[in-house]
């Protein structure tokens, strides 16, 4: 897809990542750990498209109230997937390059990112 953009010098490449790409918990590894490792790759793109008419954006949800997450407890801060969409179409008008949803998560994300790995333990334990 972003070569097809880059040839056609315009457009713009939306990634679904996830606040856990930031700092996954124990019971979430795999998961946390791909969206880290997408994380990166999205940013390594956008620059790599840089200049070249293509935008990538990253979407950084919290925990989404879906089919997937039924039955399990919800975390902090949940949201749906309609207020998702809503806060990626404000975010695509405003040309951003990072998306979260909800908003508040782009200030808790540098807090859980880099907590000491002592309370970190302890606020996942208690989930």
């Amino acid at each position: 897809a972003a070569q097809q953009l880059a040839g056609q010098g315009r457009g713009t490449l939306v990634v679904l990542s996830s606040l856990a790409g930031q700092r996954s918990r124990p019971s979430i590894l795999p998961y946390g750990a791909a969206k880290a490792g997408l994380d990166a790759f999205t940013d390594g793109l956008d620059e790599a498209l840089r200049g070249r008419g293509v935008r990538v954006v990253s979407v950084r949800p919290g925990w989404v109230r879906t089919k997937m997450t039924a039955g399990l407890r919800s975390a902090p801060l949940a949201t749906s997937p309609e207020r998702v969409a809503r806060d990626v179409l404000r975010g695509l008008d405003r040309g951003a390059r990072v998306v979260w949803s909800p908003g508040l998560l782009r200030f808790a994300a540098p807090i859980l990112r880099f907590m000491p790995r002592g309370v970190f333990r302890l606020m996942a334990r208690s989930r």
